[in-house]
């Protein structure tokens, strides 16, 4: 009997530790005799877990008698009809289920069609799903709110982005301006203005501050379509390639995005370096892939001059 542990996170930011720590306390370490370690990195729970690759790698190793564990059951399934789905995946290749924490963990096989265990699941699942649901709406009817009064939502601007951070600290330095009122103006955390005047506060020593002439990087998310076209390309510039290395894969149902954060110029080329896509002689498919990305990068270049205009106004 083999022991087949898979692990998931969402994004690339998310972290394993508590994942791995509980594994560790199970024995279930790389390395382990009779450990077979599967993982589906930055990979979104919408995605049903028999469809992920991870997990698809893990099927072709399974064999009648091995156990899938997994750290927590969202890790795997986020809802009924997945883990209901994936009991009977399990049933039918004979591989018992295990939960190392939450309400299941004490059931030694969640696979086990007896009708005791049906039950447990598909209350705790249900309930879990339930609270998902609530909470999500609750969300919704709170940003509604905020809205309908003004108020915008999403992550504050960082002021580096908007190229300010001497007029910040002339404000601070000169006029005395105070760090919450600055970070009000600025639309920033009071946490980003303290790091913009970290030298100018009591007994710091001031610090030149470079200048902020060059442009402006921005983040577009490329279409999967074009970033394999892209990858593929081998007239592209050697900034250009190191742009789609650093750049961020995400996981979106059968396809995938690749996040690039570069200047406008190298996005730019980028963009110029798939140009036949957007002829007739092209694929519909490959058409829309290519206008997507075309207008996803004006309207993120668009918003970089908006901008600097409203900084220098």
């Amino acid at each position: 009997m083999a022991d087949l542990v898979y692990t998931r996170v969402s994004t690339d930011e998310q972290s394993t530790q508590r994942h791995t720590h509980l594994l560790g306390e199970a024995g279930l370490t790389t390395g382990t005799p009779g450990v077979r370690l599967f993982s589906d990195p930055a990979t979104s729970s919408k995605i049903p877990a028999l469809e992920r690759p991870g997990f698809r790698e893990l099927a072709r190793y399974a064999r009648p008698g091995d156990r899938l564990t997994v750290s927590e059951l969202y890790r795997l399934c986020r809802d009924l009809a997945d883990i209901l789905t994936l009991r009977t995946w399990c049933h039918q290749h004979q591989v018992k289920l295990r939960v190392l924490s939450g309400a299941l963990s004490n059931i030694a096989d969640l696979a086990a069609t007896d009708a005791t265990t049906t039950m447990l699941v598909n209350i705790v699942v249900s309930v879990g799903q339930f609270q998902r649901d609530l909470q999500n709406e609750l969300t919704r009817d709170g940003l509604a709110a905020a809205w309908a009064s003004g108020k915008t939502s999403g992550r504050r601007p960082r002021h580096t982005q908007l190229g300010v951070t001497e007029q910040i600290r002339q404000a601070y330095r000169d006029d005395g301006a105070s760090i919450a009122a600055l970070a009000r103006e600025h639309c920033v955390s009071r946490g980003a203005i303290r790091t913009a005047i970290a030298d100018l506060l009591p007994n710091q020593p001031e610090q030149p501050v470079p200048a902020e002439t060059a442009p402006q990087a921005i983040r577009v998310e490329i279409p999967g379509k074009i970033a394999s076209r892209l990858l593929d390309n081998a007239d592209l510039s050697e900034a250009e390639r190191q742009a789609l290395r650093r750049g961020r894969t995400v996981r979106r149902g059968q396809g995938y995005s690749l996040h690039v954060t570069a200047l406008p110029d190298t996005h730019q080329a980028l963009l110029a370096a798939v140009a036949p896509l957007d002829t007739d002689n092209a694929s519909s498919p490959d058409r829309k892939a290519y206008r997507i990305y075309s207008d996803r990068l004006r309207l993120a270049a668009a918003a970089v001059v908006r901008l600097d205009t409203k900084v220098t106004a």
